[in-house]
């Protein structure tokens, strides 16, 4: 024979699995919709916000399972683990190779890299960071080529930067001794899991050690007119050598 309070129990249980599956299947088609969606930053920390709030009431209870405050916590941190997890899988990513290379200080000394899309999406203004080091001063010495990819000309396009240390000084007009010191090697376009080439010439002189910090790009374009050029530089440098040149084929 059943007692009010066992129904009452079952009741309870019932409208917990129920919750359980709404929530569950909410999360789910919200972590789908992720692959459908383009795949910058702001995206994916929307979408997963999102799952993880709907299926934050499954983690909770436990999934249905008898519960107590030290599953909770348990479970609770899981869940977030397991978010975390699915964001580092699908956060867009590019992929540099050689990450680091060593000049011998050869003169003209040149290596090759590419710059590989891993992800389903185009990306735009690609900026590749190398640390150079600290009161180096070779914005002279250090030159980058990209090699074109096949897309149509710009009439300016801005071939790398060389930038020094960090935004926010204010006043400040000359280069300081011991600031860091960074080539940016800019590329204007990479197609969906494509690879772009680019090249780092080194004048010659001591021995130098590049090794990229993680590369920065913009999921649009700033400006799809071939007039119009952009100058700024992501990041926390504080000012910047500009190395462009234009094209004559655009001009045309």
């Amino acid at each position: 024979m059943v007692t009010k309070a066992g129904a009452r129990k079952e009741e309870r249980e019932k409208q917990s699995r129920i919750k359980n599956g709404i929530a569950a299947m909410a999360s789910i088609v919200t972590g789908l919709v992720l692959f459908s969606l383009p795949r910058i930053g702001s995206w994916i920390v929307i979408d997963l916000s999102l799952a993880w709030l709907l299926s934050l009431y499954c983690a909770w209870h436990c999934w249905s399972l008898p519960s107590t405050w030290p599953k909770r916590f348990g479970f609770t941190i899981l869940h977030a683990l397991l978010i975390a997890a699915l964001g580092f899988i699908v956060w867009p990513r590019i992929k540099v190779s050689p990450p680091q290379v060593k000049f011998l200080g050869f003169p003209n000394e040149t290596f090759n890299f590419s710059a590989r899309n891993e992800r389903s999406d185009d990306v735009y203004d690609v900026q590749i960071p190398f640390l150079v080091g600290y009161n180096k001063r070779y914005e002279d010495k250090l030159s980058a080529k990209v090699i074109p990819n096949g897309d149509p000309p710009q009439a300016l396009s801005i071939d790398y930067n060389y930038c020094f240390g960090k935004k926010g000084d204010g006043g400040v007009k000359n280069m300081q001794r011991n600031e860091r010191e960074v080539l940016i090697v800019r590329i204007t376009h990479i197609a969906p899991n494509g690879s772009v080439g680019f090249t780092i010439t080194y004048a010659g002189g001591e021995k130098l050690n590049l090794k990229n910090d993680p590369p920065t790009f913009a999921g649009e374009p700033f400006s799809y007119s071939p007039t119009q050029g952009e100058f700024d530089v992501r990041g926390d440098y504080r000012t910047c050598k500009v190395a462009a040149h234009a094209n004559r084929l655009a001009e045309q």
